[in-house]
């Protein structure tokens, strides 16, 4: 058996089996600038830029193309050799594949508008048609579940979970609207499924669907922050099912994410970590590894959170802002890919949260082809993806006597400039999420993170670039 995957490495030495990886993707966007307004001078001759936008994934993009398309100067800082930031394309058995960011929607509508904007379709993964579901328990009990009774009992014990949402979030994009969320931000996933009248197989069900989302063990993953996506889904299942797994953009998350930079006009620096921001009165200045300095009259950053760890901000961030980030996000995840020789058709399988393979599903399949499933793991630290022993034997586990003929995984989880997945909320967080929010002097806070709609998702980076990107264009007038 075969593999490619990445382990944790230093931050310098990351880019260069990051360019490897990344070559999979050509990028369409010049490393040195997008072509449009590459030339423009900043409206403040005393700064470099107009305003510099740190990180490259879609809450860049976002800000960096509404402040280009309002003419200021802007450049874009990526640490990595390629942009996307968690969203990642790449190939594996001669398949596309999204090792982050998948999935879009109607009813995320920030990312919906930016597809319907730039002409791009969608490709469907769809959740119908199954042939076989499972389920594993946290002792290692495989079950077989007839699949109409496993979507039936998923269905249910979400409707269950969700009782109160309408009551909480009447207004997702509102979400602290309802003064009770203050109360409910005190609650963990665990604490809510503890309380509901479901069977055993539902609670393996539910439980492995809420470690998948926290991206760690359900004690630590916040009520509030899981029941507000569910209301961004029309407070609906079949909306909300529909929304997180059916369609995928037709040229890949890369497709979208180089429009939108082109779109910027904005100077583009891959493989450029910053290390420092400091800000004065009348400018702020980022200092790169290579301990370049520069100057602008605003800076976005909207790097994951995880990563502050790694930089320095003079003047100190607010103490509110510094405990989200002693805090951290929750997510610890990781995407697999495994190519198995024989033809298994449409499966399914939720492996409670001891198991590493908690959401189990075919990706494509074949009597030629085989078998090529997506996974998706909570907490990579349950099993090293290098090792490929581990790997058979884990699927194997849910499907004995299959052949396993290679994988492919990225650990976000070790990833030097993710340290973490998905952005997930932990218990107490998701009624600060203004204190990440709020602009420090000329250091504006984007990302996923800081979404007060669809966090966990492209819809919630691009929301947070819009926002910021109207923030910086009210206060440079």
């Amino acid at each position: 058996m075969s593999k490619k995957v990445s382990t944790g490495v230093k931050r310098r030495d990351f880019l260069a089996g990051a360019a490897t990886l990344a070559a999979a993707t050509p990028l369409a966007v010049s490393s040195a600038s997008s072509s449009r307004k590459s030339d423009i001078t900043a409206r403040n001759t005393k700064h470099d830029y107009d305003v510099i936008v740190v990180g490259g994934g879609f809450a860049g993009a976002t800000a960096a193309r509404e402040l280009g398309l309002q003419g200021y100067k802007i450049l874009i800082l990526e640490a990595r050799s390629r942009l996307g930031g968690r969203c990642y394309t790449s190939k594996f058995a001669g398949q596309d594949i999204e090792y982050g960011g998948a999935w879009v929607h109607w009813l995320q509508p920030h990312v919906w508008a930016e597809m319907q904007r730039y002409g791009l379709g969608v490709v469907e993964d769809p959740f119908t048609g199954l042939e076989m579901t499972k389920i594993m328990k946290n002792d290692g009990t495989v079950k077989n579940i007839d699949p109409d009774k496993f979507l039936t009992n998923i269905r249910d014990a979400f409707e269950k979970f969700n009782h109160d949402v309408w009551e909480m979030f009447p207004r997702p994009y509102q979400p602290l609207h309802n003064p009770k969320v203050k109360e409910l931000d005190k609650l963990s996933v665990r604490d809510r499924i503890k309380t509901l009248d479901i069977t055993e197989d539902q609670r393996v069900q539910l439980n492995s669907f809420m470690t998948l989302y926290g991206g760690d063990t359900t004690d630590k993953f916040g009520l509030a922050g899981m029941l507000k996506i569910y209301a961004c889904g029309a407070w609906n299942y079949d909306a909300f099912a529909d929304a997180e797994t059916h369609y995928r953009i037709e040229t890949g998350t890369m497709g979208l994410i180089t429009k939108m930079i082109e779109d910027s006009g904005a100077k583009l620096r891959l493989a450029t970590p910053i290390y420092r921001i400091e800000q004065e009165t009348d400018d702020i200045k980022v200092v790169t590894e290579d301990d370049e300095i520069i100057s602008a009259a605003a800076v976005v950053i909207t790097v994951p959170l995880n990563t502050y760890k790694n930089l320095e901000f003079a003047p100190a961030l607010t103490k509110e802002k510094q405990a989200f980030v002693n805090e951290g996000q929750l997510s610890k995840g990781a995407k697999i890919y495994i190519h198995l020789k024989q033809n298994i058709g449409r499966v399914f399988a939720f492996c409670d949260e001891n198991h590493p393979f908690n959401w189990v599903q075919t990706h494509d399949y074949g009597d030629e082809l085989g078998t090529i499933l997506s996974i998706t793991v909570a907490r990579s630290s349950i099993m090293d993806l290098n090792d490929d022993d581990a790997v058979e034997n884990a699927i194997q586990s849910l499907f004995p006597g299959v052949e396993v003929l290679g994988s492919a995984a990225w650990d976000w989880n070790s990833d030097p400039y993710a340290m973490g997945a998905w952005p997930a909320y932990r218990v107490g967080q998701l009624s600060r999420i203004p204190d990440m929010q709020t602009p420090q002097g000329r250091l504006f806070f984007g990302g996923a993170f800081t979404a007060n709609g669809w966090h966990e998702f492209i819809d919630g980076a691009v929301e947070s670039g819009l926002r910021t990107g109207k923030e910086v264009k009210e206060f440079l007038g």
